[in-house]
């Protein structure tokens, strides 16, 4: 029911008409919901108490997690409080850590790209050599066992019969 003062009926959201009977509602912002015309305030009252949503109980489990909650709360800004304050006190510090994080980065994608780079040649290796062409790269390569396995499942009679001679 809306936070209205009680009327002459003594219930909030139930009002008296001219006509002597009793009316009901429940509004919230703009909407207004009708609950109906009853004979007397006590018949409307029950009516709204229960389409209204009942109070919600607090417990001792929902009092707990609130205490929790706001101690990993307060914790949380006391560390962003020293954080700004050691970032203010050590800039050189932040400086090399946001050098050091960006060479990283770098390095991992320079990294990455390289080994896309050999998978891809690698890969076009092998259907090089799947398609009866010489292969390009030694068997000291890192690749080679790699395009070796991928290779030798494509087997032939022909290429049986030559290892039985």
């Amino acid at each position: 029911m809306s936070p209205r003062r009680r009327g002459s009926s003594g219930y909030r959201s139930v009002c008296q008409r001219p006509s002597g009977a009793f009316y009901a509602e429940i509004r919230s912002g703009a909407v207004r919901l009708a609950l109906g015309t009853f004979e007397t305030p006590h018949e409307a009252a029950p009516r709204a108490q229960s389409v209204a949503p009942p109070p919600r109980l607090i417990t001792y489990q929902d009092r707990e997690e609130y205490h929790r909650r706001r101690r990993r709360l307060l914790i949380t800004k006391a560390d962003e409080r020293a954080m700004a304050e050691w970032c203010q006190r050590y800039q050189q510090d932040v400086t090399d850590e946001n050098a050091f994080w960006m060479e990283r980065t770098a390095r991992h994608r320079a990294e990455r790209a390289e080994r896309r780079r050999r998978k891809a040649l690698a890969e076009a290796q092998c259907d090089l050599f799947n398609a009866g062409g010489e292969l390009f790269f030694d068997s000291d390569d890192p690749h080679w066992e790699d395009a070796w396995l991928d290779t030798s499942d494509d087997t032939s009679k022909n290429d049986d019969e030559d290892d039985l001679k």
